[in-house]
């Protein structure tokens, strides 16, 4: 997504561009560096799980959480749109249910 962001202008090259250029790839840059840092926290916080780190499973939990929640948001508005893209369609519903069962998993307390 950010390198979409980034190399938007170089598309225009030899047609007349937008008059709002340099605002299109904004959001595509903005959303390609959130979902680093929700990569790099998933990764983290499971990579502590299994270290066994004390209080690694809330942060665990969160994480997983977070992004079923994020999965379902995304779902949900694109199932709004007039054009949908099935295969996005069919990536959220997946990530919503592994993300969500994977949450759940964590939540329960060990005996």
């Amino acid at each position: 997504m950010m390198i979409g962001g980034l190399t938007l202008p170089g598309h225009y090259a030899g047609a007349t561009p937008p008059p709002n250029l340099g605002q299109l790839g904004t959001q595509q840059i903005v959303g390609g560096i959130a979902l680093l840092v929700l990569a790099v926290v998933i990764v983290a916080s499971t990579t502590a799980l299994l270290a066994d780190l004390p209080r690694s499973r809330p942060l665990a939990t969160g994480s997983t959480a977070a992004t079923a929640l994020l999965a379902a948001a995304g779902f949900f508005l694109l199932v709004g749109e007039p054009r949908r893209d099935l295969i996005l369609l069919a990536a959220l519903g997946v990530a919503f249910v592994a993300f969500g069962g994977a949450a759940v998993i964590l939540a329960r307390q060990r005996r």
